[in-house]
């Protein structure tokens, strides 16, 4: 459905919402607000080819936002996350980070090991030593739905099934409008079901079989 259909289809559902009860400009807000956030919890929109850009001697942190456009989070499924000169770096936390040694801040340069996010910036677990390829693979914001003639979730044909999922946000956020709180609760709930369901099913599309070797 691109996003006439998606109207069309809402009005014929809910035939009480006239254009008088919200318009036309509204509901198109709230279908690219709907979009964007279907994307983001579902994680849907990935990278094909790992992000990639230069890292500097003695950095230890990079501001993703900055290094790559329409940036949400690292895409760290199994096979997946931070590579350093083409080597897979080991996701880990700053808990971990802090066990180990209360003074990696202070670490000389070096071959970065391990990796973590801390809000919009990928830290390392010292800082490299070389200006070297840093690769990310990545999930993203989605471009903006705001065309008639635009379908959903970046216009990727394999998401087409998952269209109804703009019409249950049409759907909560209608019923929040108009105040009617208990079929606003139904409805936030069958939104959030259809959503924490089609990421089950859009994460399948990354999982395969899961390689494991003994650690030395």
């Amino acid at each position: 459905m691109n996003r006439e259909d998606i109207r069309d289809k809402f009005r014929a559902e809910n035939p009480e919402i006239t254009t008088r009860v919200i318009t036309d400009a509204v509901l198109n807000e709230w279908i690219l607000s709907g979009d964007k956030e279907i994307c983001a919890i579902t994680r849907c929109i990935v990278s094909n080819e790992s992000e990639t850009f230069n890292s500097a001697v003695g950095t230890q942190y990079y501001n993703l936002e900055t290094n790559i456009s329409k940036f949400f989070d690292i895409d760290d499924i199994p096979g997946g996350g931070v590579y350093f000169d083409d080597d897979p770096l080991d996701k880990t936390t700053i808990a971990e980070m802090n066990q180990k040694s209360k003074t990696w801040k202070k670490r000389s340069n070096g071959t970065p090991k391990k990796w973590w996010r801390r809000g919009k910036y990928l830290w390392f677990d010292k800082p490299p030593d070389s200006i070297s390829e840093i690769a990310v693979d990545c999930i993203y914001i989605s471009d903006d739905f705001d065309g008639d003639t635009k379908t959903p979730y970046n216009e990727l044909t394999h998401l087409e099934p998952y269209h109804d999922g703009i019409l249950k946000y049409l759907q909560w956020r209608t019923k929040q409008k108009l105040s009617k709180q208990d079929e606003a609760s139904i409805a936030k709930k069958d939104y959030f079901d259809y959503t924490s369901w089609m990421k089950r099913l859009v994460a399948g599309y990354s999982h395969a079989a899961i390689y494991l070797r003994p650690v030395n």
